[in-house]
């Protein structure tokens, strides 16, 4: 079992070998699509993920985080399998679903499996490193793979997506090496039919769990604004990148660039976190998006570019730090679901947003997008502090009430 976390950080950065990373709004529009429907496929993907979430979380609680892990990568690297060879909107999208139900099946149990790997070797404090380390790895595969994704791009644009579903299918190989931790409230010789209302069962644990302890809620809200805050800020880089005028050529570069920022930030995270604290490393996010979102509409310059370097602090320290306090207050029996659940509601927050986001570009033009989407994180993030102030004070102020449900 101790090999489990080297193996972790394999898995995830093989998980994200995504080598179309920087050309796929180019590959969409070469097979006809617009900007709006490009869109509308992410919105599609979203709400694959935000339906299947919760469900593929509960599964990875009954019937193990492992297997969890194996499904998903295999069906991912179908998605992108069909993605390659389609040309009907039809068949994006259903590529678009598979791989956003394959993602969930990942998301939560990867992270449970190696919380509970600590847990059983007596190393649970260690989490927050290690979470940071892995998401660093997924920097760093994004980094690795985009530029490769981008020489292979100037081949033909259909060839990255080639390359990631291999380099999805070996996460899945990968994930056939990890050996599930034992948990306590594991049972065995447990029928179909008792393991599907045990599913459902830890469902509902979550949702009670999510709905009466208003930190647990206030945290999963504040990732969903975060999450949205990021991806909206992530769709904006290639039409940002053309307009300023970086040649095709160094798109995958500047996506290595961005990543490995990132990788390096991530594996900070922790030590982040314990000096700046809990409230001061919790404002700083929004403010860091905002930021950017600014600074890049005002500033229509290849140099510019460096102003998403500010946006990717939040996108490396947010997972970390915020898994972080949703581990210290869930039990393990429900870990890997309620991480979904937290997901789950940013996936929920993009998918709604994802439409809006191809018509205001349209529209208003990119840099006046910009400005709209920096005042929409203002608006979500002083009302989720208003809502934090009262919240946590009367949570704190109940007798008994415990910080951590480890």
């Amino acid at each position: 079992m101790e090999k489990n976390i080297r193996r972790f950080y394999w898995y995830r950065l093989t998980k994200y070998s995504l080598f179309h990373i920087a050309i796929f709004i180019l590959f969409y529009q070469q097979r006809g699509l617009s900007f709006s429907q490009i869109m509308i496929l992410q919105s599609i993907y979203y709400f694959a993920k935000v339906l299947s979430e919760v469900p593929t979380g509960a599964l990875a609680d009954r019937v193990g985080r492992k297997k969890s892990l194996v499904v998903g990568s295999f069906c991912h690297s179908f998605a992108y399998l069909l993605i390659f060879f389609s040309h009907s909107l039809f068949l994006f999208m259903l590529g678009e679903i598979i791989a956003g139900i394959a993602m969930s099946f990942a998301y939560g149990a990867d992270s449970a499996l190696a919380y509970d790997t600590l847990k059983g070797l007596g190393k649970s404090e260690e989490y927050q490193k290690i979470e940071g380390n892995a998401n660093s790895m997924r920097h760093l595969g994004f980094a690795i793979f985009a530029p490769l994704g981008g020489l292979l791009a100037t081949i033909d644009l259909s060839l990255p997506y080639l390359a990631s579903s291999i380099g999805i299918f070996f996460s899945g190989l990968i994930a056939l090496t990890l050996v599930e931790p034992p948990r306590e409230d594991q049972r065995s010789g447990d029928s179909v039919s008792n393991a599907r209302k045990r599913s459902y069962h830890e469902i509902r644990k979550s949702l009670d769990l999510l709905l009466g302890d208003k930190k647990i809620l206030w945290f999963v809200l504040f990732f969903a604004a975060i999450f949205m805050a990021n991806r909206l800020g992530f769709w904006t880089y290639q039409p940002y990148m053309k307009l300023v005028g970086l040649p095709l050529s160094l798109f995958g570069v500047a996506f290595a660039a961005f990543h490995l920022f990132s990788a390096v930030v991530s594996r900070q995270a922790g030590r982040m976190e314990r000096l700046f604290k809990e409230n001061l490393i919790l404002l700083a996010m929004p403010i860091l998006v905002v930021t950017s979102f600014v600074l890049l509409s005002r500033f229509l310059y290849i140099w510019a570019i460096s102003f998403i370097l500010i946006q990717q602090v939040t996108t490396a320290i947010h997972e970390p730090v915020l898994k972080t306090y949703i581990n210290r207050r869930t039990p393990s029996e429900v870990r890997a679901t309620m991480l979904s659940v937290q997901h789950m509601a940013g996936n929920a927050a993009f998918a709604i947003f994802a439409p809006f986001l191809g018509s205001l570009v349209d529209q208003f033009r990119l840099e006046n997008a910009l400005l709209i989407f920096a005042l929409v994180v203002i608006i979500f993030s002083v009302l989720l502090w208003r809502y934090r102030v009262k919240w946590f004070r009367s949570v704190g102020s109940q007798p008994g009430h415990t910080e951590e449900a480890i």
